[in-house]
């Protein structure tokens, strides 16, 4: 057993301030130092966030109005997607609760109700009917006062309020981190030359890097293709801030791949998301110019980023533990970035509730970040499998490949008995619902076999249906919206 008073995170990017943020919150006996290194930059693209996010900020006492006043942040209701069965069609995928109120929800009935009278009920109706937040996110660009809600953040902001916000938080600063090891262990980092600061544990914020977990440990890389692993982004003035202010990150599918559309309330951040293979640097970035309009972009820089989209089997190795990009990363779909930082270092202050670990803690860690991500790779690779779209070689290879074992299983069992909470991964680590499966597979005019329902259970959710139908459509701006902050803490801890 190894005592855990004290522990170093080296990264002052979004991965390390959100780790020091949830460690202070649920570990407020540990010693923490936060290493900052002065050369290199964080990426800070990492700007849509999932609804974990407001949560955490109220269960660490944030005055989440000065948050969204500080970091330009704006509401999230859920993403928009276009163009991503066929060119002309979109679905929606909310944050929603509906999960929680049973095995047998609104969607499921209405899966249901497709089978039982297509001729009445459709794939393209199913939003409305199903989810309250649709008419006034997708109709009117407002916010359902009622909806789940996430956040739009500025990354390069939230990292200096959070200093601010953080004070029990030690800051080092250098310009030379040289870090230590010796027998499989770290044993210390020396900030420009001075006698090493120790601690019980290290925390790799560091990025693709990993300059603290490759001292002690080799990396063992979890297989995955790779979708998309080329980006160029940037930051764009709002032009027409009524018809651009969403409360929704919008993911709008393209010849090579996809474009995101993030609204805060001072820019738009974008990406044209692509795989090298199929589209040259060059091209995407005159696509993504032309996408936008070419005098929007005139004095606007570009940045060209590749990435690899791996995770490790083992991000805790002996006394480091890496989290975010330095832990793995797969693509900017469905905001998995920053709620993986979340999700990790939530996991690790679980562990360290009592106060020391072993190989054992180890284990549990590793084993429940490997299912979290495993459940990330089934749901991004489904909205690129199931499309219809033929109209390029990047959509002709991703609808023909071979994919995982494990995600064909998943869709066959979803195909007989629906996405449910018995068939969900809920013991360990776990990334998308199964009414989140719902609205994507929807998308897809996904076919479900006829199920024998229990009639309480239909009753129940046809109720929901006709509350749903009658909920009024008018929101909330997005541009004032702030989310409460205060729903109750991480039933994981």
């Amino acid at each position: 057993m190894q005592p855990v008073k004290s522990l170093i995170i080296v990264g002052a990017g979004s991965s390390g301030w959100l780790t020091a943020l949830v460690l202070n919150t649920y570990c407020p006996s540990l010693k923490i130092k936060l290493i900052r290194p002065r050369q290199g930059a964080p990426i800070g693209v990492g700007e849509s966030t999932q609804a974990d996010f407001p949560s955490l900020l109220g269960t660490a006492n944030i005055n989440v109005p000065s948050f969204f006043q500080e970091c330009g942040a704006s509401v999230k209701c859920g993403i928009f997607y276009e163009d991503w069965n066929t060119v002309g069609e979109h679905y929606w995928h909310p944050f929603t609760n509906m999960a929680q109120t049973g095995l047998y929800t609104a969607a499921h009935n209405y899966q249901q109700m497709i089978l039982e009278d297509p001729t009445r009920f459709s794939h393209a109706g199913y939003y409305a009917a199903v989810h309250s937040s649709y008419n006034p996110c997708i109709g009117n660009k407002q916010v359902a006062p009622e909806a789940a809600m996430a956040v739009h953040v500025d990354a390069h902001e939230i990292t200096k309020f959070l200093e601010k916000q953080l004070t029990r938080v030690e800051v080092l600063e250098a310009d030379n981190v040289d870090v230590r090891s010796a027998d499989g262990q770290l044993t210390g980092i020396s900030l420009d030359g001075a006698d090493p600061v120790t601690a019980d544990l290290y925390v790799d914020c560091t990025g693709f890097s990993r300059a603290l977990f490759t001292k002690v440990a080799t990396p063992d890389v979890i297989p995955y293709e790779a979708c998309v692993n080329r980006v160029v982004a940037a930051q764009l003035p709002h032009t027409n801030p009524d018809q651009e202010f969403t409360p929704y990150t919008r993911a709008h599918a393209h010849e090579h791949g996809w474009t995101w559309s993030i609204p805060l309330k001072h820019r738009i951040g974008s990406g044209y998301v692509y795989h090298g293979d199929f589209c040259t640097p060059e091209q995407a970035e005159t696509n993504f110019r032309s996408y936008w309009g070419e005098p929007r972009l005139k004095d606007i820089n570009v940045r060209h980023i590749s990435f690899d989209s791996i995770a490790l089997r083992n991000p805790w190795a002996s006394n480091v533990v890496a989290v975010g990009l330095s832990a793995g990363f797969i693509e900017p779909l469905e905001a998995s970035g920053l709620t993986g930082i979340i999700i990790g270092a939530i996991t690790l202050a679980q562990l360290l509730a009592t106060r020391y670990y072993d190989d054992d803690t180890c284990i549990k860690y590793n084993g429940t970040m490997l299912s979290y991500v495993h459940d990330v790779h089934d749901f991004i690779d489904v909205h690129y499998k199931l499309s219809a779209r033929r109209d390029s070689d990047f959509w002709r290879y991703q609808t023909s490949r071979t994919y995982p074992e494990r995600l064909e299983q998943r869709l066959a069992t979803y195909a007989d008995e629906m996405p449910n909470h018995r068939n969900r991964v809920k013991l360990s680590g776990w990334a998308f619902n199964e009414v989140s499966w719902l609205d994507i597979l929807n998308g897809y005019r996904f076919q479900y076999a006829k199920l024998d329902v229990d009639p309480a259970h239909k009753a129940m959710a046809q109720k929901a249906l006709q509350e749903i139908a009658a909920s009024p459509n008018h929101g909330l701006d997005p541009r004032t919206c702030v989310p409460a902050g205060d729903r109750p803490p991480d039933p994981r801890l």
